[in-house]
């Protein structure tokens, strides 16, 4: 602007068409009139590189937007094909895996803090994950432990399995039943001895309400794989009475583990010969107790109520 007014002043500065004799105000009418035409020529003559610099922008942002336009339909093509250039950054681990993870890490932290979100805490950090995440386990030590049931459950029939297919395949002759059956018990309650130091908590957690029926199932499974895989195929009443009183022996002999300071656990061994030897007929011992299914709940529920009682969760929670 600067410039154009200089060019005006210089240019009204060379031209004498003003009279000296003219007014005031035709003088001034006379300069507006040539400033204003001095002005349009100077903008007729930048308008040319103006709409040329506007068109280069222009140009540069259809570029631009042409290249978003390639680069969202190559992201359409990869996602319609479900190929992608790093596709291991893109998986998602399932929550259940995860949990499970947590939950065999967790045994290890079992010693020192017992079945409790803390040992769950330690077993995330340990995976890699935030010590929140024992927030997925709304049941505390109780997911723990029936974890564990479940896994020492597992292991046993796995064994007790094999057998039976040798057994089945004529490798080996089917053992006693009695002497089948010690066996497995032994075998079962030798995996609580690494935290049997713990392990009345974990039988108060398992008595607990939120954890109560899933851990009687897991029991009513236990005895039912012992008994399957001893040879029983019975399909009447007998089918029942057999179970709740191979449950009785297994969960008694728990409280004996807990108080045996013998060698290698030499009373729990011996409180289970004692038992089974006492035994005339396996399933036909609870004569007294009608054979019904209505006798297996109040078998079950009689132990459930007992290990409350013992390990001190008799209360109601608050």
């Amino acid at each position: 602007v600067s410039a154009t007014f200089c060019e005006v002043t210089r240019d009204w500065m060379d031209f004498d068409w003003i009279s000296p004799g003219e007014n005031m105000a035709l003088r001034f009418m006379k300069i507006v009139c040539f400033s204003t035409s001095s002005l349009l020529r100077t903008a007729g003559r930048s308008r040319p590189f103006s709409v040329s610099s506007v068109l280069r922008c222009s140009e540069s942002k259809s570029d631009q937007r042409e290249a978003g336009s390639q680069h969202e339909e190559q992201q359409t093509s990869e996602d319609s094909t479900g190929e992608h250039p790093h596709p291991e950054e893109q998986e998602e681990i399932p929550e259940s895996e995860v949990r499970q993870r947590l939950l065999d890490a967790a045994l290890e932290f079992v010693p020192s803090h017992g079945w409790s979100v803390e040992a769950l805490a330690e077993a995330a950090q340990t995976e890699g994950l935030p010590s929140v995440s024992h927030g997925m386990f709304p049941r505390g030590g109780g997911d723990l432990a029936l974890h564990f049931v479940g896994v020492c459950n597992a292991q046993l029939v796995e064994q007790m399995a094999q057998e039976t297919q040798q057994v089945e395949e004529g490798h080996v002759e089917r053992r006693k039943t009695r002497e089948f059956l010690r066996d497995a018990l032994e075998t079962r309650l030798r995996m609580i001895i690494p935290y049997v130091d713990n392990w009345p908590q974990a039988m108060g957690l398992l008595a607990q309400p939120s954890c109560a029926q899933d851990s009687l199932k897991l029991l009513s499974g236990l005895v039912d794989d012992m008994w399957y895989h001893a040879g029983d195929r019975s399909a009447d009443f007998n089918w029942y009475t057999k179970r709740v009183t191979l449950a009785g022996v297994y969960t008694s002999a728990q409280l004996v583990l807990l108080r045996d300071q013998s060698p290698d656990f030499e009373e729990t061994w011996q409180f289970i010969d004692g038992r089974l030897d006492n035994l005339e007929q396996f399933g036909k011992v609870a004569r007294g107790v009608a054979p019904t299914v209505e006798g297996l709940a109040q078998g079950l529920s009689g132990a459930y109520f007992t290990i409350r009682n013992i390990t001190g969760f008799n209360v109601r929670d608050r």
